[in-house]
Formats: C-alpha cells, structure tokens, sequence
C-alpha cells in the first residue's frame, strides 16, 4: 500500500485515474477531495486498479529527479531521503524531504535547455506505490527507504542555485561498465566474446523472472542468503543474453537490505556488484543448456525439456546443467477444496525449500487444481485434488506469509 513515510496528520492524498497523472474527474489537487490514508474510499480506489497521488500541502517537497547528474547533485547537497521510483522507462525518482517554511507550487530545472527535473511542494504532487506509470503500466516502488530527512530553506536554496550554476556534462554510467564507480575494469569491458549482452527494459526482464517464477524475490524484504538470491536473478537474465547494465538495473529494484545494496565480505557495494553480474554471466556461458543463438529476438533456447520438473519422494529437482541448476523439494502442503464434486475448484499450497549449491532458500507457492474422482488401489473410488505443476504461481517467502495473508483479507472483504 502506500508508503509509510509519506503519510501525514492532515489529509494529503488524492484520487488519480488508473494509469494516469491526472486527478480522477472530481479531484484537485488545489480543492480536493483530500484523504488519509486509511480511508476506506481511497482504499477502494485503490483497490480497482486507480493512481494516488501525494499533494505536498504539508511540510513535504519533493525533487522529481529527471537525470543522474541532478541526482548526484541533491545527494551532495541534501543527502539521501525517502526515494520513490517511477515506472517509466526512463530515469525517474521523486525524493521526498522535510523543509516547513519552504513556499512554492512547482518550480522547473533546466540546465543548458536539457530538463533535469523540478522542485514540487504546495498544491504540488507526486503519484505514490502502487500507483502505475501511465506510458508503462509499471507500479512505482520505493527506491529507498530511508527515513524522510528534515533540510532547511537555505540549504534548499543553496542547492537550487547550485544547480543553476552547473554545465551540462556527460552522463555517468553507473555501476558497471568504463567508468565504473569501483574504479576497477568494468564488466563490461571483460565479457566472454559470444555473450549477446542485449539491453532490455524492466517490462521485459521483469517477464523473465516471472516466467521462471523468481520475481518474488525483488519483493523481499528479508532473505537468509541474499548473495544467494542476487546471483540467482542474475543468472536467470544472463542465460536470455541480457546486458550487464540491464541485469544491474533489475537488480537495483532489490530491497535496500539486500547485500547488492550494501557489498559483502569488504567487497564495496559497484565491485560486489559488477563481481556478481560476471560470475553469472560466465555461468551462463558456461552452462551447456543455454543457447544464445536466438537471444536477438528474446528467445535464447535453455533445452527446457530436459530441465522439465520431475517430482519423487525425494523432492523435485531441475536437470541439466547439474553443478549450476537450483533443486527444489515440497515441504509442508496444505490443500483447500471449493466442494466435494468433480470439478470444483481447489488450491494446493506449498512450502517449497531450494537449494542452489551451498545457498538455501525457501518460498511459498499456490497451485490451482481440481476435484477428481479415481479408483483408488483397493478397488474403491477416492477424490484427490488434480494440480496442475507447471502453473504454480509463488507469492512470498515464507517470512511474507502473515502479510500475504492480510492483504487476501483486506482484499477479500473490499470485494465482498
């Protein structure tokens, strides 16, 4: 739902049209109607698939940051703060501060005619999670969680005026490649020769890791093995061809607790990330099973017959590709049936443990399915619940299971 620190004593939010930046017919963002939070309608709005927006009427302004260069500049001038990114396919975050005195509507920044963003505060307004990009259809999501910093108005203005004093330069990579923020070689720069290394937007990476059902993990918040799960996503990327620089960017969406956030083992944060984004890409390469001889048109082939599931006693693991291929086991399994006829509905959830060499993880996964009549092996008739294996659908870690179970309810009473 909606961010936490952006929620204020007095009515701030406002009612958007569903994938749109216009206010729903009826709302201002100078008259209202205004609402909390926790009000029932916004709720409802939401519910429906509508935008919010946050109307900065209070003591919150926000910098809609339109290009790296202004970003470094407000990190060197006010430092880091609650950070919301949008869904657009370009650069795009709204970093929110503290500064009470500070009065204005919008104010535009521009640097050598090229837009670096703008300064919204007053009858202003920023659309807020889950509001959806009105051109991609993807949810904006907290980029950072820190807490919203209190600044002071000179230190706003000091900062304005220091952007107007900036020329405009070359924008900076980041992470990875020439140029790296490591000072080390980039990845880029010592890619195998037959690795395609295709630029792909978030929409498109995103459908990879849900096809091979791993885009639950960019929602946690807590993981046992981070470096674990990072290079998993990784590697899952790597194996379609896609480019260091677009597997980073995915990657990025990871919560801010994550170790590709952070570094690991006095590794800094761009050489731990550029480490894990080759290592994965030289597994990928590596890997007899993956095939980069159609990953121009997104169809790099990964010989998904022999990787099909096949479920035992022991658990179920994935061939092909042995020393670099998770393994995936069925722990606790909780089956709920609509009725007791042939056909009716019925869910299968599960407990599934894996493991990826010596990194364990776990996840919860629903199944569709059901009601079947059989002859059982002593003749007599018996129901089971006829599942479907290969459209299982993960919702969570386990440690996501209590909030997974909330929203359902929240969700169902709103649909009743």
């Amino acid at each position: 739902m909606i961010p936490s620190q952006l929620v204020s004593d007095r009515p701030c939010f406002i009612k958007i049209a569903s994938e749109s930046k216009a206010p729903l017919k009826g709302n201002s963002a100078s008259e209202g109607p205004f609402y909390v939070q926790e009000d029932r309608e916004l709720i409802g709005h939401i519910a429906k698939g509508g935008n919010v927006g946050r109307v900065l009427r209070d003591s919150l302004i926000a910098f809609d940051i339109d290009s790296e260069e202004f970003l470094q500049l407000v990190d060197e001038g006010l430092g880091n703060s609650f950070t919301v990114e949008s869904g657009g396919s370009g650069f795009g975050l709204h970093r929110y501060y503290s500064c009470p005195s500070w009065e204005g509507n919008h104010s535009q920044i521009t640097v050598d005619s090229e837009d670096y963003g703008s300064l919204r505060s007053g009858n202003s307004y920023c659309l807020v999670p889950p509001s959806k990009h009105d051109e991609t259809a993807e949810k904006y999501r907290v980029e950072s969680e820190e807490s919203v910093k209190s600044v002071s108005v000179s230190e706003v203005e000091s900062l304005l005026e220091r952007v107007g004093k900036t020329a405009n330069t070359n924008r900076r990579r980041r992470r990875l490649g020439v140029g790296s923020t490591s000072g080390k070689q980039g990845t880029e720069a010592s890619l195998p020769s037959e690795y395609p290394n295709i630029d792909r937007p978030f929409s498109e990476t995103k459908q990879i890791l849900s096809r091979d059902d791993l885009l639950h993990h960019l929602n946690k918040t807590v993981d046992s093995d981070w470096s674990g799960t990072e290079f998993l996503l990784a590697k899952c990327l790597a194996e379609e061809g896609i480019s260091a620089e677009s597997i980073t960017a995915t990657l990025d969406r990871l919560d801010q607790s994550a170790k590709w956030h952070n570094g690991s083992s006095g590794l800094e944060k761009a050489e731990y990330q550029s480490l894990t984004v080759q290592k994965a890409i030289e597994s990928a390469c590596n890997d007899p099973y993956v095939d980069f001889s159609n990953s121009g048109d997104m169809k790099a082939k990964k010989a998904f017959e022999s990787r099909k599931t096949e479920s035992g006693s022991e658990g179920t693991r994935l061939k092909g590709g042995e020393n670099n291929m998770p393994e995936f086991t069925d722990k606790e399994t909780v089956q709920v049936k609509e009725g007791s006829s042939d056909g009716d509905r019925a869910i299968e959830a599960v407990r599934v443990e894996g493991q990826d060499g010596s990194d364990s993880f776990e996840f919860i996964t629903l199944r569709k399915g059901r009601v079947s009549t059989v002859q059982l092996t002593n003749g007599e008739e018996g129901q089971i619940i006829d599942v479907d294996q290969s459209n299982s659908k993960s919702v969570g870690g386990t440690a996501d299971l209590d909030l997974v179970i909330e929203a359902l309810e929240e969700l169902r009473e709103e649909i009743n």
